[in-house]
């Protein structure tokens, strides 16, 4: 599959159950698997006129691992993950923990809302949003090491703030389907919230009183949303 797009395939590299989705002009969905993993492919031409003295950027959301070597990228490319960094030999773009970073890539204005193990990118003017592992449809909430859930919950009050004070053209979770419906956003957001308090409430005391591992696992299944006992 090939795109006339920023999402340059080297020859011979599609796979099956692959997909590339223009959104808006230079602005690209590549979603490959199932469930679905996708990449939003941000791509910002020299000058509106595409004057060839200047260089194209480029800008990948949640990259596939195999970026470098199964794409082709002309120009400056850089890349940004909504969870943990992997290493895919290109330049990650660096945000600061605990703020807002607000940037540009050609015409495309693009905010980056950054806590320590995750971002939230959104393109206002765009409607698009990418939630992460928050807001699946597929997988649930990810707590790292130690977290007590403060910060994933504070991460999708921001998302259902974003999704509800501003108009939603599609929401893209790192692993899933994304959703133009804001109502399945919300509701989405919703279950992650049910799940996280759940865990929240139930886990600790557990493992305080010693609990054996495999009994917190089988009560933590539980906690599992319907729709996602898959």
């Amino acid at each position: 599959m090939t795109s006339s797009g920023p999402i340059l395939l080297n020859p011979g590299e599609a796979r099956g159950q692959t997909k590339i989705l223009q959104l808006y002009p230079h602005v690209e969905l590549f979603s490959e698997g199932e469930p679905p993993a996708n990449s939003l492919f941000i791509l910002g031409r020299a000058s509106p006129t595409g004057d060839p003295s200047g260089q194209d950027q480029l800008l990948i959301v949640d990259p596939p691992l195999d970026i470098a070597s199964r794409f082709r990228l002309d120009g400056p490319a850089a890349i940004l993950f909504t969870g943990e960094p992997l290493p895919v030999g290109l330049p990650l773009l660096q945000t600061q923990p605990g703020g807002a970073a607000h940037i540009r890539v050609g015409e495309h204005f693009i905010d980056i809302h950054t806590q320590r193990r995750r971002a939230v990118v959104h393109l206002p003017a765009l409607g698009l949003l990418c939630s992460g592992d928050l807001g699946s449809d597929q997988i649930l909430p990810s707590l790292a090491e130690g977290s007590d859930g403060d910060e994933e919950l504070q991460t999708l009050r921001l998302l259902a703030r974003l999704l509800k004070q501003r108009r939603l053209q599609l929401m893209i979770p790192r692993l899933g389907n994304p959703t133009r419906e804001r109502e399945t956003a919300l509701m989405r957001l919703a279950g992650d919230v049910a799940y996280l308090h759940g865990l929240r409430r139930v886990i600790p005391p557990l493992a305080a009183q010693g609990d054996p591992l495999a009994q917190v696992l089988r009560v933590a299944a539980t906690l599992v949303p319907p729709e996602r006992h898959t």
